[in-house]
């Protein structure tokens, strides 16, 4: 079921430096990264942003995007992960805000889903691994709260996501451990920094279409 006070935003902003090319539009199992997205999006939420750089970067991705919204972070501010959350944050019509980045394409809804189900009385619901390490960007925000700790974090020089979520109220760390019973393999957070991490996530989860 689709939820009705929930926008997925996905973060297509980053400047792909490691991967050499416009990783959005790379083509996992014969189709683009972003429509991947686009898919899992649609399986959360009627509303979907996808938040790019500049003007260019939503030319790009437009045929691709299918109905979802693009939106663009204001002219001159730091590309950065925060930056495009923000922007995700201010542009929502709904009371939380679900961030995904554009390389995960086997992200688990099921997974997403469960994590939104936690999402009341928090200002965020993050998987967290028991190494310590977090996952931000596969995580739901109470969206006004997110926006306006975001904007005080920024204009204070912070850019990481961690620095947003020391600044929200009641943040709900979900372990791996647990999320595991859901995506044995976790694969939901298989994220795709260059060609070879493409191919190769290609090679071990089965056959190119």
């Amino acid at each position: 079921m689709k939820k009705r006070d929930l926008t997925v935003a996905i973060l297509a902003g980053g400047d792909s430096s490691r991967f050499k090319s416009e990783k959005s539009l790379a083509k996992f199992r014969g189709r683009p990264l972003i429509s991947y997205m686009i898919e899992i999006a649609s399986q959360l939420s009627d509303d979907t942003l996808v938040v790019v750089s500049n003007e260019e970067g939503g030319s790009a991705l437009k045929e691709d995007v299918g109905e979802a919204s693009v939106v663009v972070d204001p002219d001159g501010s730091v590309r950065c992960a925060l930056t495009g959350a923000i922007t995700a944050f201010e542009e929502t019509d709904t009371r939380y805000t679900l961030l995904l980045p554009v390389d995960t394409p086997l992200a688990n809804v099921q997974l997403l889903r469960t994590l939104y189900d936690l999402r009341e009385g928090h200002g965020a619901v993050v998987p967290s691994w028991p190494s310590g390490y977090i996952e931000p960007l596969h995580s739901v925000y109470l969206a006004e709260h997110a926006y306006s700790q975001g904007l005080v974090v920024s204009e204070a020089g912070k850019y990481r996501m961690k620095d947003l979520l020391d600044s929200l109220s009641n943040v709900m760390y979900v372990s791996t451990v647990v999320l595991k019973e859901i995506d044995p393999d976790l694969h939901t957070f298989s994220n795709i920094n260059t060609e070879p991490d493409l191919r190769e996530l290609e090679r071990s989860t089965g056959k190119r279409n």
